[in-house]
């Protein structure tokens, strides 16, 4: 009979593996550690191996033990740490994998890991690209919508100073006039100054404004374009989540429903409290449709990979993919139908939060 591979060999091809590998008991010791997983922490195997977690990790041990717990449970845990190295703060992807042995108790936990920090970077550079060609995509817009009210102004003040001498009531009017259309060009910059802001955590926001807010940004271009647009708004529908980045995946989704409406149209958005079917879990549904050009079934397939597009030399690919992201990360869904001719339908699902999640 065939003996297994030596305890040595299996040690040697751990500490060969890129990544960190250890092993965890009941008592929430280490029992074992590759070469790479003792690196990580900058001393002796020995301070290590077989010496508990709570030593080892410091203060990070409350939430390091609240997962090993949950895999010694049965559980398996995906978490994503940050730790300080000596090039700055590195991100991991680590996997507390319990293991059982052959009746299927728990014997223990595997912990595996790997740097995913280029792998975050990059992520964030493409986002930041996104944004970037979102600030070509309004820049005909939020130009047009300023010219407007500028325009206005300049012709206002000519009809002042013709009228000085006329009944003062009428160069009031002119006057007034003339300020609201520049409240109106201020009133656009600080929407387009809130569309570029960072969210840091999350806030109390009403879903129906925000909309509004975005839609603003396309009014010349919804004009121009020959776009109606139908709201149905519930009352007082609020949610807690981060507030710039639900500004840009709006923007997305209504900018697509743009591109696809060149020739005119009817945009249909709406904005409720309702439940997701899929978890059951309360929350606000935001939906977008138009009647555009909609998509094929092979586009729908690959609507969300990175750097698919249809729109040749004018679309980077990156929209949708960056949009699931971003309603991942507000712990959302984002569903899509679509026939072609007929339109495209987009609903975004953003589950009920407390403040503190």
């Amino acid at each position: 009979m065939q003996e297994g591979p030596s305890p040595e060999l299996i040690r040697a091809i751990n500490d060969l593996l890129p990544a960190y590998v250890a092993y965890v008991d009941h008592d929430l010791r280490y029992v074992a550690a590759n070469q790479m997983y003792v690196e990580r922490f900058g001393r002796p195997e020995q301070q290590i191996v077989g010496q508990l977690v709570a030593d080892v990790t410091g203060p990070a041990f409350e939430n390091v033990a609240k997962h090993l717990r949950a895999a010694l449970a049965g559980v398996t845990q995906h978490l994503e740490p940050s730790m300080i190295s000596v090039d700055g703060y590195r991100t991991l992807s680590v996997t507390h994998l319990p293991h059982r042995g052959e009746d299927g108790r728990v014997l223990g936990v595997i912990v595996y890991g790997y740097d995913i920090t280029e792998q975050r970077r990059a992520e964030a550079a493409l986002i930041q690209s996104e944004k970037l060609a979102a600030v070509g995509r309004l820049a005909s817009s939020i130009a047009h919508e300023i010219n407007n009210p500028l325009e206005s102004v300049t012709n206002l003040l000519y009809l002042i100073e013709q009228t000085a001498d006329e009944e003062g009531a009428r160069t009031r009017e002119y006057a007034q006039m003339a300020q609201a259309e520049l409240a109106r060009v201020g009133q656009i910059t600080t929407q387009t100054l809130r569309f570029f802001r960072q969210s840091t955590s999350r806030q109390t926001v009403d879903i129906a404004a925000l909309m509004d807010s975005v839609l603003s940004l396309y009014h010349g271009r919804l004009v121009n374009s020959g776009i109606a647009v139908t709201r149905e708004y519930g009352a007082d529908v609020l949610a807690i989540c981060f507030d710039g980045e639900l500004r840009q995946i709006l923007n997305n989704l209504v900018g697509n429903a743009l591109d696809a409406m060149r020739d005119g149209g009817l945009l249909r958005v709406r904005v409720r409290v309702g439940t997701d079917a899929a978890t059951e879990r309360d929350g606000v549904r935001l939906t977008i449709a138009d009647n555009g050009i909609g998509m094929s079934a092979a586009t729908q397939l690959r609507a969300f990979e990175p750097f698919f597009t249809t729109k040749g030399i004018m679309g980077t690919g990156l929209g949708l993919w960056i949009t699931k992201d971003l309603v991942e990360k507000q712990e959302g869904t984002l569903r899509m139908r679509s026939r072609e001719a007929l339109g495209s339908v987009f609903s975004l699902f953003l589950p009920a939060l407390d403040s503190a999640s």
